[in-house]
């Protein structure tokens, strides 16, 4: 979801399957090449906001512990690449818009949505985290196993390739979250 306009609401749900797209505010699904097959879900957001931008799980679940820890480093190096492939200048991070990416991984969990688990726009997470901007977007996933895996994901649908190259943007905020061995994905961009 993108925030860049006062007066315009979008969100675009995509679902891919293989290389068949479609916006129809549906889930994403992808077939895993490997000989089982895995669901994916992934979407992409657009939405206004203001220009002053301002789940509880169980016990044994871990945030960027253990082999995720350097999953967020690695996706936005892999996000980078892609970006330089295309012209376009890295962009940074920083730890108010990690923690707001890593919180909003964590609610994906609970709504997989770019409305959060109180029904407000995922872009509220920005202010409780004191970001201020003119234009935000989100991308989520869930299900890949790994930086690659997702980031791949990302670029071969519209949407999230999108925000993904988005001159706009110049800041990111990569939160990665575990639970039940299924790895939910947030990438919080803002300008």
């Amino acid at each position: 979801m993108i925030i860049n306009d006062k007066n315009d609401n979008k969100s675009s749900d995509i679902k891919v399957n293989n290389t068949d797209a479609k916006k129809n505010n549906t889930d994403t699904k992808k077939k895993s090449t490997k000989n089982t097959a895995k669901q994916y879900k992934q979407t992409p957001s657009t939405t206004p906001a203001n220009n002053t931008g301002n789940t509880t799980a169980p016990a044994n679940n871990t945030n960027n512990t253990g082999s995720n820890k350097g999953f967020a480093q690695e996706v936005l190096e892999l996000v980078n690449a892609e970006r330089a492939k295309a012209g376009l200048p890295a962009l940074t991070t920083n730890a108010a818009l990690k923690a707001a990416a890593d919180k909003r991984a964590q609610e994906t969990k609970a709504s997989f949505s770019h409305t959060r688990p109180n029904g407000s726009k995922f872009s509220t997470v920005l202010k409780e985290y004191g970001i201020s901007y003119r234009t935000a977007g989100e991308n989520i996933a869930y299900g890949q196993r790994s930086p690659q895996e997702v980031v791949n994901a990302w670029m071969n649908s519209p949407g999230h390739r999108a925000n993904i190259l988005n001159r706009s943007f110049g800041k990111i905020g990569i939160g990665v979250y575990q639970s039940g061995g299924v790895i939910y994905w947030t990438q919080l961009f803002t300008d």
